[in-house]
Order: C-alpha cells, then structure tokens, then sequence
C-alpha cells in the first residue's frame, strides 16, 4: 500500500472516531443521566412533605415542601442534568467534567433557617420527576411548563397561594423561569423577584465546556458535528436554546449572579441578558480570593448565603 493510501485509511479512522464522539456527546447533551436521590430534607433537620404535581402536557413532577413559620415561599429551580439533591460526580457516564459534588439542601436549609419556606422540584426528565415524550432537554424551551406548573399547584394550595413568592433558579431553571414568564406572565404576576444564578445559552456553554475540557483542537472537529446532529435529533438549534430572546418579558426584579471565573460561561452572554432586561434589575460578576468553578457556585450559598438572602429580604419584606 502506498503512503497516500496509508494517509487515507488514517484519515478515514480518525474522522469515524470524531463521528462516534459527537454522538456520544450529542446523546449526552439531550438525554440527561439521572441523578439519584440519595438525601432528603431531614437528613439536615428539616421537616418536610413530598409533593407531586402535573404539567400541562401531563407529566409528573415530584419534590418537596420545606415549611417555615412565615409568609414568604421561595421556589428553586435547578440545573440541567442536576436533580433537586445536587449532582453526584460519581454519577456522569464517560463524559465526565468535573469531579466536584453538588448539594442543594444546605441552601435550602440556609433559607428555612431564615424564615423562607422553600418548594424545591425535580424537571422533567430529571431525578424522581417523570419523562417527556422525547426524553430531551431543551435547556428551558420546555421545561418552562414544569415551572408554570408548580405556580399552578402552589395557587391551588390555600396554605401557600397568599404567600410571597420568590424564584431561587439556577442554569435551565433559570432559562425556563425566564421563558415562562414570556409565554404565560399572567401566572407570574405576584413573584416578587427572581435570583436567576447562572442562566446559560446553550452553544456558547457548549463551546467554552469542550474548549475548556478536551482543547481548541477538539472543540474544532467535534463542535459542528455536535451541533448538527444534535439539530436533527432535538429540532433546535443550541443557539435557541437561550434566555436571551426572552429577557425583555421578565415580570419581576432579577438578579443575575455568575461566577466570574467560569470558563464554560460567556459573561458577554451573561450581560446581555442584563441589558435586554427591564427594571429594576442588577447583575454581580462574583469573584472569591480564588477561582470559583461553575459548580462551586451552586454550593456556595448554603455555605455563605449573605448576598442571596440580603436580595430576597429587600424584595419580600
């Protein structure tokens, strides 16, 4: 065999093999491992109820009803490919991207223990809640009916549709709380605020993520196969798959909070978010004396919960 046909053969291998990643990857991207849950509130001291609720397109949702003796309800909303315990590094298949654990109830342990009561769900396709019909995540072009949903079974409640509402969302969540309030503002109407960590659109997280994770290299030849196939199975493009195309129906003060030296986030994204929004509105680039990943940022307030309770304080008094 020649050496042209030696460079053939090689070519060929190594474009099967970049095939073969970006469908592992694009699978990976839409079809969320599940993560289990492994705690539940009383494990912090916390009593609580087990609740369930139904979508408009009639899915289950399951979560948790945290009480405190007030009138104030926080909401929370996480992640994408979180559940409502966090995220177990343990637990993330092959495409592994980061070794650090997630656990969400010692924020919400750090509201109870202010006086907020807090729900806090599983999305759809996501830990104990059920599956669409798809199975996919949409980054919040769907999972905005699971937020519209709780509202709905919170004003069904007598004991919690008078009290004050506020949304603590976090990724997806954010993007889906965001998206609802476009498609369905009247349901939002008496939210207080929104503290909306880390909103993301998906093709820049997407790019910066494998930037980061595996080099510019290989985001090169990997990225476009990833977008592409993943338009054919999912119908959207990653780049619709972003809050920002709906800022400007957001029917409560926001608070936009990144973590500055989040590599796979795009600050620009991030401040555009901001400026599209309508007032009163604020946004914090967050900096510690070190460098916060992504992650580090869903942890850091049931650690340190000043900047977070000092914003729900001044708009539910």
């Amino acid at each position: 065999m020649n050496v042209g046909g030696i460079i053939g053969i090689i070519i060929g291998v190594l474009f099967f093999i970049i095939i073969l990643i970006s469908i592992y990857f694009s699978y990976s991207l839409l079809y969320p491992m599940n993560q289990p849950i492994k705690e539940n509130p009383s494990d912090y001291g916390l009593k609580f109820e087990d609740i369930s609720f139904k979508t408009e397109d009639d899915i289950i949702l399951k979560g948790w009803y945290i009480p405190a003796d007030s009138e104030k309800l926080i909401i929370m909303v996480h992640p994408g490919y979180f559940s409502r315990v966090g995220f177990d590094s343990k637990n993330q298949g092959l495409a592994k991207i980061t070794e650090i654990e997630v656990k969400f109830l010692p924020t919400v342990k750090q509201l109870q223990n202010a006086s907020y009561s807090v729900i806090f769900f599983d999305l759809r396709n996501h830990g104990e809640s059920g599956k669409s019909k798809s199975g996919k995540v949409y980054v919040g072009l769907d999972e905005y009916k699971d937020v519209n949903a709780v509202i709905h079974y919170i004003n069904s409640r007598p004991d919690l549709k008078n009290k004050k509402k506020g949304f603590f969302s976090m990724c997806t969540g954010a993007n889906a709380t965001i998206i609802g309030m476009h498609h369905n503002p009247e349901l939002y109407q008496d939210i207080e605020c929104l503290f909306a960590l880390q909103p993301v659109s998906a093709n820049h997280f997407i790019w910066n993520l494998v930037v980061n994770l595996y080099t510019v290299i290989s985001a090169i030849f990997v990225i476009p196969f990833v977008f592409l196939i993943s338009r054919i199975w999912s119908g959207k493009w990653f780049s619709e798959m972003s809050p920002l195309d709906y800022c400007k129906a957001i029917t409560c003060p926001v608070f936009f909070v990144q973590a500055k030296t989040d590599k796979w986030a795009s600050l620009k994204d991030i401040q555009k978010f901001y400026d599209d929004s309508p007032d009163p509105k604020k946004v914090l680039f967050f900096e510690e004396n070190y460098k916060l990943h992504r992650f580090d940022m869903y942890n850091y307030f049931g650690k340190k919960p000043d900047i977070m309770l000092k914003y729900f304080d001044e708009y539910m008094k």
